[in-house]
């Protein structure tokens, strides 16, 4: 579906900034190598009128996030992330065994599990019906349902008002963040507050991180574009915090106008406005760097190919099919894929079409150089993987590839 308007103002003054050209759904893996792509526009449209970023065409969320294949409890640094934010936001709120915590998009519930291991009352929604499964079999108390209002209604069934509601990522995935916000607003009590977590646009356009667009991202978020979304409902963001997770997010406090307003918000905003959010020319040069990285990429893997050396891929994260179909890089360059998330083997990258093993096979198939396209999580890859290295096999992540001749 065409998306013409801005999803936080309504306003029709949007302008194309990153066009990324037709695109398969990121994490929709194939099954098998006659299995047909489905192809949809992936293109970045700028708001002249409030500033967010946003992507001109939405996909139904039942094709994207009814069956998902996306474990957040895989990396034990996403593991540590959340045990660590579970502490911050227990002595911010003074949390104890009578407080009601809900999380949106609880996935496995991961950033509900320390608070559990705690006594406190804890709930998670989440729309994948596999991945909620996991997650009540884990004894995370989990709805299997978007959050909407009836999802409202059961959680009141069940617990008082929410002292912390949280929602990690999931700002970027939803058409319904107006909707998602008044249905926080009738869980929380007077005082609560609601916490989220989304890649932060800065970081993604200094950094060159356009392979985090991808279509269940369909927005991309600035301190700028956050405030004044939440200030056009009557709420207010009263602290901001800048996070490492997904190449660099940020976690933003929401509560009802009237709260103490931290000092980080009007510095995040003071800095934006230098860095150039609000104009688009920012994001047209960030579309040059894009295309030049491309040609970076290519031009190295063909100089590794001419060496005779063998070439495969580690870790096929959403992030991984946007980059590979833009620069279009296929099994001629990369013979497979290894994947700790055993729901992703035997499957394929769509469009490309490259295979996804276990990395078990990594010893029958012997590769020279390991592509690393879960860059966010390299050293991390590196470590857990020594016995690799000690036999001789180079990682590199995918985006060194990306600079000059290596």
């Amino acid at each position: 579906m065409i998306k013409a308007t801005c999803r936080c103002c309504n306003s029709k003054y949007l302008k194309s900034t990153i066009p990324l050209g037709l695109s398969p759904l990121a994490n929709n893996l194939l099954n098998n190598i006659n299995e047909k792509d489905e192809l949809y526009p992936l293109d970045v449209m700028f708001c002249e009128t409030c500033t967010n970023s946003q992507l001109s065409f939405s996909v139904s969320p039942e094709k994207l996030f009814n069956t998902y294949l996306y474990v957040s409890s895989t990396a034990k640094s996403f593991r540590d992330h959340f045990e660590n934010a579970s502490k911050d936001y227990i002595d911010e709120f003074n949390l104890n065994k009578d407080s009601v915590v809900v999380d949106i998009g609880s996935n496995d519930g991961i950033g509900l599990s320390y608070f559990k291991s705690l006594g406190m009352n804890v709930i998670g929604i989440e729309p994948a019906s596999n991945i909620a499964k996991l997650a009540n079999e884990k004894g995370i108390e989990t709805i299997n349902s978007y959050f909407d209002e009836h999802a409202v209604k059961k959680i009141l069934t069940r617990f008082s008002y929410a002292d912390l509601v949280t929602a990690s990522n999931v700002f970027a995935h939803s058409n319904e963040i107006k909707s998602i916000t008044e249905n926080v607003f009738k869980l929380l009590k007077d005082d609560g507050c609601f916490i989220i977590e989304v890649q932060y646009l800065l970081d993604t356009i200094k950094d060159l991180t356009f392979d985090n667009i991808y279509h269940e991202h369909v927005n991309y978020w600035s301190v700028t574009s956050l405030n004044n979304f939440f200030n056009s409902l009557g709420l207010s963001v009263t602290n901001v915090k800048h996070i490492d997770t997904h190449g660099g997010s940020i976690r933003v406090y929401v509560k009802r106008i009237g709260s103490i307003i931290d000092k980080s918000v009007n510095k995040f905003l003071d800095e934006e406005k230098k860095f150039g959010i609000l104009d688009k020319k920012t994001y047209d040069n960030f579309f040059l760097r894009i295309e030049e990285a491309k040609k970076n990429v290519i031009n190295n893997l063909k100089l590794l190919k001419q060496k005779g050396l063998k070439i495969v891929g580690y870790g096929a994260p959403a992030k991984a099919t946007t980059l590979l179909n833009y620069f279009e890089i296929g099994t001629e360059y990369i013979d497979y894929i290894v994947e700790d998330n055993n729901l992703k083997h035997g499957k394929l990258i769509p469009g490309v079409k490259i295979p996804i093993y276990s990395k078990d096979v990594l010893e029958s198939q012997r590769p020279d150089i390991i592509v690393v396209m879960a860059w966010n999580f390299f050293d991390e890859i590196k470590k857990n993987n020594q016995k690799l290295i000690d036999l001789g096999i180079k990682f590199i992540s995918i985006k060194q590839l990306q600079e000059q001749t290596i």
